[in-house]
């Protein structure tokens, strides 16, 4: 009987959800109808629909939001529905043909998404009881339950399927993928808002009583309460995790800090990460008071801030060199939205959270207006930056560019990144000196600019490389002899992070001779030993294959002449031949044939 009552509060939650989001529900099905359509037609002609219909969906509840928190007659209603309208119909026209949806309206639109995400949970708290903490810890718990119960349904319809296609008739492999479109599309969404507590509307305060005012505070306090689980997870798992990693990089820093840290952003992906979790937990743990929740609110606000600010100026440090990219940018940007978080959280009590959306939203759409947003910005400043370098070399003649080789090493570099980017980002037709030669730009590079694209930094006048990471491997495609002529014995090898390369023994005219693996000054090196286990040659593993990446500069296939290296001497000589090669931040990997001739 529980369970029949259970099933009937889900379902009439369903059916709420319908009516308290009707222009959303109404997005939503024409967006399972043209998956379906989709998956019928297989065109691809489709991508400007769907995310006009996206970005309806979204609108369409932060437009409910606000009605319930502001408003309260009907008419004002529909006019924000009308609203929500006319602009998903100026984002439809806005984004162009298909054929425009480039990554620049990829990224715009994902930032639009995330504004109007962190509209929809900060909304209902502007002027009311319910604090940000709360409405963000009720949107975590629904999505979380959403994805239950949508992968125990997608396994559900899967199995049913699957035994109707084995034991009663053959079912078209098409049912599959609408069975799947109809639960994304359409459950789950409609799923996920009946989780959305009705909070005390604007209406609500006018039309309803204290006392049933009072009700409707408490029923809502239930739906944004902590779960056990949920607060035990929290409290004795995720926040000592994130204690144990804090510590690991504020021992980096201060090792670093005078070092490469500040121009070495290896770390930013994981810096943003790092912030990004501790901003989640915090938000969640500001709604549980246990020992650990209280002591990390404490603390870890007031870590954040110089962990991110210095990440953050050695981001702004690194621009000098390579330039602004849309990607650094909001990089920055949102180092910038961390430590303002972290003051928030460390100066402004709990219930005053809400700046934290406040902020963030400001940023995300700073971002998205000209001038300032990210893409015109990067456009602006790689171009200045190409140009400033090639003038400074005497490249850039009016609007032409003249070849030239000699130029410095960092030099080149610039040119190729930012010329790499301008034509990949399709800018160049904006750019005067680069629009005679558009997109034909990436594919004749060497003979506009003079020289071969470099991108991996590898400097090669002191033949070193400034980032230790190179890959290649032999050019499978054409038929190359690799002759064995000369050479007593030939052994293959694969070498993986610096692992030790097993020891095989071998006779050569009666003498007994052992090839293996040997360390010299921490590096790997490959030993031929003789019978009585004295060192008769070796080859440096680690420095051979930075020879052959500084030889071959930046190119990635290789000839059998290219991937040889010889070394020898009065008893013997060995050779590699590199099948490929593979080095990135101190891993070393590859596959090579030795070549051993005894003398």
């Amino acid at each position: 009987m529980k369970l029949v009552q259970t099933i009937q509060d889900k379902f009439q939650g369903l059916i709420q959800a319908i009516r308290r989001y009707p222009l959303t529900v109404i997005f939503l099905v024409a967006i399972a109808g043209l998956n379906a359509y989709l998956i019928q037609q297989e065109t691809d002609d489709y991508t400007r629909y769907l995310y006009s219909f996206i970005v309806g969906v979204f609108l369409s509840v932060v437009a409910q939001h606000l009605y319930e928190r502001f408003f309260e007659k009907t008419y004002q209603r529909i006019v924000l529905m009308v609203g929500t309208l006319l602009l998903t119909v100026l984002y439809y026209y806005t984004i162009g043909t298909s054929s425009d949806y480039d990554l620049e309206m990829y990224v715009k639109t994902g930032i639009i998404i995330f504004i109007l995400t962190i509209a929809f949970m900060w909304i209902p708290t502007i002027k009311n009881t319910v604090t940000f903490n709360q409405s963000y810890l009720s949107s975590f718990k629904a999505l979380f339950i959403t994805l239950l119960f949508t992968m125990v349904l997608f396994a559900g319809i899967s199995l049913i399927i699957v035994a109707v296609d084995q034991l009663l008739f053959s079912v078209d492999e098409k049912v599959n993928l609408h069975s799947f479109n109809l639960i994304g599309s359409l459950f789950s969404p409609i799923f996920f808002l009946s989780y959305t507590p009705l909070y005390v509307s604007k209406k609500d305060e006018s039309t309803l009583t204290p006392e049933k005012i009072t009700a409707k505070q408490e029923q809502i306090k239930e739906d944004i309460s902590v779960p056990k689980v949920l607060e035990l997870l929290i409290s004795y798992i995720i926040i000592p995790l994130t204690a144990i990693f804090t510590i690991i990089l504020l021992i980096y820093l201060l090792q670093n800090i005078t070092g490469d840290f500040w121009t070495n952003n290896l770390l930013e992906p994981m810096l943003v990460s790092y912030s990004i979790t501790v901003i989640v937990v915090y938000l969640l743990a500001s709604n549980i008071e246990t020992k650990s929740a209280v002591l990390f609110r404490k603390i870890f606000p007031k870590v954040l801030v110089p962990i991110v600010l210095f990440q953050t100026i050695s981001s702004v440090l690194k621009i000098q060199e390579t330039g602004l990219t849309h990607g650094r940018y909001y990089v920055i940007l949102f180092g910038l939205f961390a430590v303002t978080a972290g003051l928030i959280f460390s100066i402004l009590p709990i219930r005053k959270n809400g700046w934290v959306a406040v902020v963030l939203i400001v940023l995300s759409v700073i971002s998205l207006i000209p001038p300032v947003d990210a893409f015109t910005v990067s456009r602006v400043s790689q171009t200045n930056l190409l140009k400033e370098t090639l003038e400074k070399n005497q490249m850039l003649e009016g609007n032409s560019i003249i070849p030239n080789a000699d130029i410095p090493k960092e030099d080149k570099i610039k040119i190729s990144q930012t010329i790499h980017y301008l034509t990949s980002m399709d800018y160049s037709k904006e750019i005067a000196f680069l629009e005679p030669y558009d997109q034909e730009l990436i594919y004749q590079f060497e003979e506009v600019v003079g020289f071969k694209p470099i991108y991996d930094g590898i400097d090669f006048v002191s033949n070193q490389l400034t980032q230790d990471s190179y890959h290649a491997s032999l050019d499978w495609n054409k038929n190359q002899l690799i002759s064995i002529e000369g050479y007593d014995k030939m052994v293959a090898y694969s070498y993986y992070d610096s692992n030790e390369i097993s020891a095989l023994g071998f006779n050569v005219e009666g003498s007994a001779y052992t090839i293996g693996s040997g360390m010299e000054d921490e590096q790997t090196n490959l030993v031929l030993t003789d019978e009585n286990d004295k060192t008769i040659l070796s080859i440096d593993l680690q420095e051979t294959m930075e020879q052959i990446a500084t030889t071959t500069q930046t190119k990635t296939i290789l000839t059998v002449e290219e991937a040889t290296v010889i070394n020898e001497n009065e008893q013997a000589e060995m050779k590699i031949v590199f099948r490929s090669i593979d080095f990135y931040n101190n891993q070393y990997n590859s596959e090579f044939y030795l070549f051993i001739d005894i003398k």
